[in-house]
């Protein structure tokens, strides 16, 4: 649990960017510190252990993903709209501010399948609670007509996973940018004839 008074220090924002760059195993107490501009002894104060900091990092990056997600869907005509802003946002505009162009939950879920039983499973719950909350994003692209109703919309939010994240993994190599806007334009086709 994250003490309070370090919580409003740190302006409500964990930080996540060593662990999103480096992975929870290779990220040291030092890059913690220079991270938080705290002491080691703070920084368990506040979170308990590196792996109580990695937790609210791993749960604040979740909630970054859809509060980014509501953000484009508010000002796109459609579901499919906001979701292609979305994309186009990571994969584009902003890949170069993030730590790291592979998704801190598939990261997650790739380091943590052989041990650190704990992470794994977190790193399992909010893949889920992301692809529930994709999910109902498709039921409404569905019931306004913006998809056919072949697949059902878990099956949809499951497809844009796997496209998104293939994407993001893909643009994580040099000299491919020129691909990014035809490669999106593909995924979106490919979702509305499903």
């Amino acid at each position: 649990m994250v003490s309070m008074a370090i919580y409003v220090t740190l302006e409500g924002k964990i930080p996540r960017t060593p662990f999103w760059q480096k992975g929870f195993h290779a990220t040291s107490t030092r890059d913690l510190q220079e991270a938080v501009n705290m002491r080691p002894g703070s920084i368990y104060s506040a979170f308990g252990s590196k792996e109580g900091l990695y937790c609210e990092s791993l749960k604040d990056y979740t909630e970054q993903m859809k509060t980014q997600i509501e953000g484009f869907l508010s000002s796109a005509d459609t579901v499919l709209g906001g979701l292609r802003a979305f994309v186009e946002n990571v994969v584009i505009k902003t890949k170069d501010c993030s730590p790291s162009a592979i998704c801190m939950l598939v990261k997650a879920n790739s380091e943590f399948a052989e041990k650190d039983s704990n992470l794994y499973e977190l790193s399992l719950d909010l893949t889920a609670q992301f692809e529930a909350y994709l999910t109902q994003l498709f039921t409404q692209a569905i019931n306004k007509g913006e998809l056919r109703n072949t697949l059902t919309a878990v099956e949809y939010a499951r497809f844009f996973q796997v496209q998104f994240t293939g994407l993001r993994g893909y643009f994580n190599r040099p000299n491919v940018g020129q691909f990014a806007e035809p490669m999106i334009n593909q995924m979106f086709m490919l979702i509305k004839k499903l």
